[in-house]
């Protein structure tokens, strides 16, 4: 008994000096991020060309991952623009389930939310009028059962899943939620994510990347060419900035076998039990 708890104390502490290294590249990441040069950034951006085509295939499960990574504060901006709840807003995000094909549910069985401005604040508020639309789960997707058992090792000894932050939540053909169909026009377009406002580009270890996208290549300003590299600064300072504070809050948990069978219990009776972990600490999730 002596020995095991011995052992356990020593990866323990080999995971706690692992965090701490995180800790530090990443805080070393970010005072790097925040001298980054706008106008040379902007200069990238209009040699490559962009324009917003508004098609809305970004958002659109069909033409690839369309998960949106979400942080508390952006969660909290389009709750109080639509009046959702925060879980109606945004799911855990865990890793995407593998699908068997590539057929997708018909999208008209499933009627849109719409919004409408609410007459507590005209100009911001939102509420849902008609029939809510069901937000795509992860339990409901193809192969849930043998999903689980990949991801083990974030299951604890109590068959509850830990996710690390936050996705938007989808339709149930894994659209984004608040994608109107016939317009392609985003809902929440005022407070969209940074994700969504500065795609296809974003900034990985100090340098520009891109998406794939049908907007590329086309003609931009030098002025919104300078905007778009101001959000991407700040979209890339804010993402380190809160997965640092997930890394400093986040304490690790007990694994066992049991965990992964009480994991699938609670599956095959309909639910998912996750604990959240984001910059504001831990959160209990039933789902």
């Amino acid at each position: 008994m002596e020995a095991s708890s011995a052992g356990e104390k020593w990866e323990r502490s080999k995971k706690r000096n692992y965090q701490l290294l995180l800790i530090a590249d990443l805080k070393k990441e970010i005072e790097m991020a925040r001298k980054l040069d706008p106008e040379h950034l902007a200069a990238e951006i209009q040699k490559i060309g962009f324009s917003c085509h508004h098609c809305g295939k970004c958002c659109k499960r069909a033409f690839g991952d369309n998960r949106v990574a979400v942080i508390p504060s952006e969660i909290e901006r389009i709750r109080e623009y639509t009046g959702l709840s925060k879980l109606e807003v945004a799911g855990p995000f865990v890793p995407e389930v593998p699908v068997q094909d590539e057929t997708w549910e018909d999208e008209e069985e499933h009627p849109e939310t719409s919004f409408r401005p609410s007459e507590e604040n005209d100009d911001q508020r939102l509420s849902e009028e008609n029939e809510e639309l069901r937000p795509l789960e992860e339990n409901e997707e193809p192969s849930s059962l043998g999903f689980l058992e990949s991801l083990q090792e974030y299951i604890d000894s109590e068959g509850k899943i830990h996710a690390f932050g936050w996705i938007l939540r989808r339709k149930r053909n894994g659209d984004c939620i608040f994608l109107e169909r016939d317009t392609h026009k985003c809902r929440v377009y005022p407070v969209r994510p940074m994700l969504c406002s500065t795609y296809p580009f974003y900034i990985e270890e100090l340098r520009l990347q891109i998406c794939e996208c049908e907007g590329l290549r086309y003609p931009i300003s030098a002025e919104d060419s300078r905007k778009l590299a101001e959000n991407l600064l700040l979209r890339y300072v804010s993402e380190l900035e809160d997965t640092c504070a997930v890394y400093e809050k986040f304490m690790d948990f007990r694994r066992e076998e049991k965990g992964l069978e009480l994991a699938k219990t609670s599956l095959e009776n309909g639910t998912c039990a996750y604990i959240v972990h984001d910059s504001n600490g831990i959160n209990e999730v039933i789902d």
